[in-house]
């Protein structure tokens, strides 16, 4: 019996041996990453202040996240070795599998908008019955959708969905086209068609900038990858790519800058480029861009060691314009004599008119009707057919494009917050409204950061220094509140210094604008996210969870959309 105790003893030492020395073989997701987010990030033999530095990350760095305890993240290091980094000094991101599904559009004359609100711009309008194709987010009141002629947001009461269980990993299994180069569009909403003719099915449109693929020409089309298919665009407006010619140079800010040979500052070295040193840049991958390395290598650098040298402007085809047609968005639009406001009224159209397009004079389309007579109609008033240029008019978008902004939903993990009466969690409705709220912004062009995306626990300190560490312009804590008297009701913005009241201000003015609900304006809050905060930064509490008819309302579909809109629209205005 000895001799088989001996032996079980001698068992299980070497299993915890096993155990010591693989600390990888803990249970983590390949999906999960940490990015660090400022330079110098240690890296901590435990969670918490008090354990040793083991090393250190640079800005840009990527590793898998192994798992959670608190505001800290253990990640993998290496093939043996873990550590931990605080939550607020780097960004989590995730492998998204996104899902595509077909819908038909269910109301007449649906709206199609450049973003999730009603805030932002209409880019045309479908009829009952169109087919669409739907990007599935997780955006409660709004879809972002595709046709054979227009991307955009609806409403999504107005689409009734269809799975078809397309994603990311299908288009990843199909066999690749051999590939010819790579290339850059010159020109803004370029139509990318089914086959090589202005006459072929139109797939939908891309944006100035947009990466393509080439994989064959044929006369003065060349076929792309686009949207899990293939399509067909005009040759003349993509810029090639892969030569020194045609795209921008990276000038060198270091005095000597490691080129790895694959996007990862953990890859292999093939050299150094030294400081004013000017390198063509063949694409950029988040912080890391590839550049002609010499004539037969091509290499990875850190971009925030890069000045970007854009070439000369392009004399693109942009204000010409093909055979196409317009069809208009509003009632009561007019046609004018002249490409300006003022000029005489030539004719007074209704929504769903069609018209030739002849021209383009300052975003003023010139279109022709039956009767051979021409005008012109603003470009913004109408939706665009065939390989022309859509004309927008930036609208409160424009104050927010650039800003950075930290939506901080309030509570989470073990901190519930408030529970209303028919038990709706304070820390879910906050979530629920900052998902809206970040859709909203991100879609006018803001870099936004959530303080928490997940329901996890993160201490309010954590939550001031993401604030602090990516400078935020503006810092918005989101809450709901509760009181032991039941009929205390309404909305309150709180600042704390005054740098913080101007912002506090200008939301609070649109939530009383845009709200049914009492407003019981802007006050001094001591709130730690607000005192401890550098940065201009309000507190919203958006009703009272406490009160039935309150908790009632707060949690409808109706009143955060509304809600979200009126922040946003106080974020612009503060900007404006």
């Amino acid at each position: 019996m000895s001799s088989l105790k001996q032996k079980w003893t001698i068992l299980t030492l070497a299993l915890l041996i096993i155990f010591i020395a693989f600390p990888h073989a803990y249970a983590f997701s390949e999906q999960q990453k940490i990015t660090a987010t400022s330079n110098s990030v240690n890296v901590r033999a435990g969670a918490g202040l008090s354990f040793p530095v083991i090393g250190q990350l640079t800005k840009g760095e990527e590793h898998v996240v192994i798992k959670e305890e608190g505001d800290w993240i253990q990640i993998k290091l290496s093939a043996a070795k873990t550590g931990w980094v605080a939550n607020w000094l780097v960004e989590k991101t995730e492998a998204v599998n996104q899902t595509t599904e077909q819908g038909t559009i269910i109301g007449d004359s649906v709206r199609i908008r450049t973003g999730p609100g009603t805030s932002f711009q209409t880019i045309g309008s479908l009829s009952h019955g169109t087919a669409v194709s739907i990007t599935i987010t997780d955006n409660e009141n709004w879809l972002e959708i595709k046709t054979d002629h227009v991307q955009g947001w609806v409403a999504k009461q107005y689409v009734q969905l269809s799975a078809t269980g397309q994603t990311k990993k299908a288009k990843e299994s199909k066999a690749k086209a051999e590939e010819l180069y790579t290339g850059l569009v010159n020109v803004d909403q370029l139509n990318v068609r089914l086959q090589p003719s202005t006459s072929g099915a139109l797939l939908g449109k891309l944006a100035k900038n947009s990466e393509v693929t080439v994989y064959q020409e044929e006369g003065s089309w060349v076929q792309i990858d686009f949207q899990n298919q293939k399509g067909w665009v005009l040759k003349q407006y993509i810029q090639t790519k892969d030569t020194a010619s045609s795209g921008a140079t990276a000038k060198v800010l270091a005095p000597n800058l490691a080129v790895h040979k694959e996007a990862s500052l953990t890859s292999s070295l093939l050299g150094e480029v030294k400081k004013n040193e000017s390198y063509p840049i063949i694409k950029e991958k988040g912080y890391l861009t590839q550049i002609q390395f010499n004539s037969t290598k091509k290499g990875w650098v850190a971009n925030w060691f890069l000045e970007k040298e854009e070439p000369p402007a392009l004399s693109s085809e942009k204000k010409k314009v093909t055979n196409g047609t317009i069809s208009i968005m509003y009632d009561d639009t007019l046609i004018r004599e002249k490409p300006t406001a003022n000029s005489a009224i030539l004719k007074q159209t209704k929504e769903g008119d069609t018209f030739s397009v002849t021209g383009l004079e300052d975003d003023w389309y010139k279109v022709k009707w039956k009767s051979g007579k021409t005008g012109y109609v603003a470009g913004w008033m109408v939706s665009i057919d065939g390989h022309n240029e859509q004309v927008t008019r930036p609208g409160v978008e424009k104050y927010l494009k650039d800003k950075v902004i930290i939506i901080d939903p309030g509570h989470g993990g073990r901190d519930g917050g408030t529970i209303g009466l028919r038990g709706t969690l304070e820390k879910h409705l906050t979530s629920r409204t900052a998902k809206l709220l970040y859709d909203k912004l991100h879609a006018a062009g803001a870099d936004v950061i959530l303080t928490r995306s997940t329901d996890t626990y993160v201490p309010l300190p954590s939550r001031v220094s993401i604030s602090h560490i990516h400078n935020a312009d503006a810092f918005i804590s989101l809450h709901y509140d509760s009181t032991v008297n039941l009929a205390t009701s309404g909305i309150t913005t709180y600042y704390y210094h005054g740098y913080q009241q101007a912002l506090a201000s200008s939301i609070n003015y649109s939530l009383a604008s845009a709200l049914q609900v009492e407003n019981r304006g802007q006050r001094l809050g001591n709130y730690h996210v607000l005192r401890e905060n550098k940065r201009a930064a309000a507190l919203v509490e958006l009703g009272y969870l406490s009160n039935p008819a309150d908790e009632l309302i707060v949690t409808t579909n109706d009143y955060q959309e509304n809600v979200t809109s009126a922040i946003y629209n106080g974020l612009a205005r503060y900007f404006k």
